[in-house]
């Protein structure tokens, strides 16, 4: 499956990433960094740890997927929450 970074966190490895779907699907990364717009390819949409292509960069993420199908208001409050440690 196939999605675009829509939001970033940097600080603590979290993104938001819009699925084919049109959902989104939380990541936190565990080397690479993605950046907004990049588009991302691999099993963004279930849970766990995985190996992401980063299509725009051409290489490769150790990710886990923390949360899939959110809204946008959902993957935004997932991240704050993430931030402030809860």
């Amino acid at each position: 499956m196939k999605g675009r970074v829509y939001v970033e966190y940097r600080r603590l490895g979290f993104f938001a990433v819009e699925t084919e779907d049109n959902d989104f699907s939380i990541i936190e990364v565990r080397s690479g960094i993605p950046s907004l717009g990049d588009e991302l390819i691999g099993g963004i949409n279930s849970l766990g740890e995985k190996q992401l292509y980063n299509e725009t960069t051409k290489e490769e993420l150790d990710v886990s997927i923390k949360s899939i199908q959110l809204t946008l208001p959902e993957a935004k409050s997932y991240i704050k929450d993430a931030a402030r440690g809860k």
